[in-house]
């Protein structure tokens, strides 16, 4: 994992249109983890700054729909993102354009397959699903994250970035003393 700064984003609030959708069911139930388009999550951070965490999916990825339905709908884990993040969801797939600090972005791919540019710019064109994008509160630092992770993986993840300890320890000395608040 990779911390990752990019001034490409330094006016978040450019957002426009309706690219970022929210979540489908996920399963049989609603997802328990709310979650916001990126206009929504940007313009709630005018009013409380919290960090934004996009889940960067595509409908045919198996194991994005694992993660929904194992992690993400895990009680903890989605009232510890519920409460310390806008959680974001955006298919990497989508038709729409977004124009984003004054710049276009589509997907001009093939039907069904194609990758949106800004997925791309976002991932850092490490296509790889699912993948997370960890964006502070100023939304100039991002922090990408890939692969399927089970609900007690992902967990200390979430607090690391929320706690913003990845600025003072490293992940794995911050491990030995994380505590889980997973059922056992």
């Amino acid at each position: 994992m990779k911390r990752i700064t990019i001034l490409l984003f330094v006016s978040a609030v450019a957002f426009a249109g309706t690219s970022f959708r929210k979540a489908e069911k996920a399963g049989e139930g609603e997802s328990l983890v709310k979650w916001y388009t990126i206009e929504e999550a940007v313009k709630l951070c005018k009013k409380e700054p919290r960090k934004i965490f996009m889940d960067v999916y595509t409908g045919w990825c198996g194991w994005c729909k694992v993660m929904d339905k194992n992690t993400f709908n895990n009680p903890t884990i989605a009232a510890y993102m519920n409460k310390n993040y806008y959680p974001v969801k955006f298919d990497a797939e989508t038709r729409d354009t977004i124009n984003f600090n004054g710049q276009k972005f589509i997907n001009d791919g093939p039907p069904g397959r194609g990758t949106h540019q800004f997925a791309a710019v976002v991932l850092q064109n490490r296509m790889s699903y699912p993948s997370f994008v960890f964006i502070d509160e100023t939304q100039l630092n991002f922090t990408i994250m890939q692969g399927y992770q089970k609900p007690e993986e992902f967990e200390p993840y979430l607090h690391y970035y929320a706690e913003n300890k990845q600025k003072t320890v490293d992940y794995q000395e911050y491990l030995k003393t994380f505590k889980s608040e997973l059922p056992k």
